[in-house]
């Protein structure tokens, strides 16, 4: 009699489990790989973002401003499309428009997606609706209607645009600058002024941040976890209107205190500065990614950088002022 061949019951688990272990092993690996490749793009977003902004340092003699124009209001973006070959896009944007980037006439251009302006690790939807300033000490900003305003998230006339995660800081707030350096002075920001120029940078492009990571909008961002955002959170500075990519993308950097989540103070309007977190703290006034780890910058001479989480306050609070004399050691 012929003998049958085949599988029994307990070799085919065997095989399976054996294939469960490859796949376990394997999958790490592949994210890591993914991962790798989303951050190399975020790299590149960072350095044509610096090289637009020496292209046209070049034909202007100066940076464009940090609030490029506040009336109508627009940012920085709007002078830097034609030298990211948005040109054509540039082009349909009405700077004329009383409401500017948040005109319902350049709506068309604020709902354009522009893969530039995007880290490919934010987890959170690119087109996001737009907000009026916050009122801080109050509530989280009202949504920006065609005709006015509404506190109606499911209003149908509620404008929108693409979110920015490569932002400039106009700002340097005070508090986190003291911690730092007990010099009484009071450095400005690479792009502080209405024609800021290269020459303004004393201590250095190579050392002075020009764009930073700044992601995650239209969700508050505390240590990589999504914090909610009722009308009562007091804690988000910058309004969503200003994460859209038109919009004034600038931000008075800060360095914070250890938070968690749970110990966050939600009921404060201004979280105080601290030492312990630097990068990847908070993005209402924080640099901020998704990489593990760390946040891409630009410099002010191009170059690109991933700055560590582990990164002290000394040596950020240096590198984010143009003239403050400071040794960074790095």
């Amino acid at each position: 009699m012929k003998k049958k061949t085949g599988f029994t019951l307990i070799e085919l688990l065997v095989v399976i489990a054996i294939i469960a272990v490859l796949i376990a092993l394997l999958l790490p690996a592949v994210q890591q790989a993914r991962e790798a490749a989303r951050r190399t793009q975020c790299r590149n977003n960072l350095k044509q973002i610096a090289l637009a902004m020496h292209n046209y340092h070049d034909v202007h003699n100066c940076f464009p401003a940090a609030r490029l124009s506040s009336t109508p209001k627009y940012g920085q973006m709007v002078a830097l499309l034609p030298y990211l070959e948005g040109g054509n896009l540039s082009r349909l944007f009405d700077v004329t428009a009383p409401g500017g980037f948040a005109d319902p006439v350049n709506q068309k251009v604020a709902n354009t997606p522009v893969s530039m302006i995007r880290c490919p690790s934010n987890p959170v939807p690119g087109l996001i609706k737009m907000r009026n300033s916050s009122s801080t000490g109050t509530s989280y900003g009202s949504f920006i209607t065609s005709t006015g305003s509404t506190t109606d998230p499911n209003d149908p006339s509620i404008m929108t645009g693409w979110a920015n995660d490569y932002w400039v800081n106009h700002g340097i707030n005070s508090s986190s600058y003291t911690l730092a350096y007990s010099t009484g002075i009071s450095p400005s920001p690479i792009l502080k002024g209405t024609s800021p120029r290269m020459r303004d940078v004393t201590d250095g492009l190579s050392n002075t941040i020009l764009v930073s990571e700044h992601a995650g909008y239209d969700v508050h961002y505390v240590r990589g976890v999504g914090m909610p955002m009722p009308a009562t959170d007091l804690t988000l500075d910058q309004p969503g209107a200003w994460g859209t990519w038109l919009g004034w993308c600038a931000y008075m950097i800060q360095t914070y205190p250890v938070y968690t989540v749970d110990t966050y103070p939600t009921n404060l309007s201004n979280i105080p500065s601290g030492t312990g977190c630097t990068v990847n703290c908070n993005n209402s006034q924080g640099i901020f990614g998704f990489h593990a780890g760390g946040a891409t910058v630009a410099m002010g001479d191009g170059s690109v950088r991933f700055l560590p989480e582990s990164l002290s306050n000394v040596i950020l609070m240096g590198m984010v002022t143009r003239d403050g004399g400071e040794v960074i050691s790095e």
